[in-house]
């Protein structure tokens, strides 16, 4: 998903720098930048948020006794 909001953002981008974009066009293609980055980011947080918590779980994991492990 993030890969295609990269990809949009890309697209949106070699729309603004044709020559035969207007002032409005080239707004509104800025305007929908805008929001699709602020989805990238939203996304990139929450991969980061389960990023924490799985490296989190690995630490207690190591953290513990191997016998305690397999058990």
């Amino acid at each position: 998903m993030l890969d295609e909001k990269i990809t949009e953002l890309e697209n949106l981008l070699a729309e603004m720098e044709k020559d035969s974009v207007s002032i409005e066009e080239g707004i509104s293609l800025f305007e929908k930048g805008i929001s699709v980055t602020k989805q990238c980011l939203k996304e990139l947080n929450e991969n980061r948020g389960k990023i924490t918590e799985l490296k989190k779980q690995m630490d207690e994991l190591i953290e513990q006794p191997f016998d305690d492990r397999i058990k």
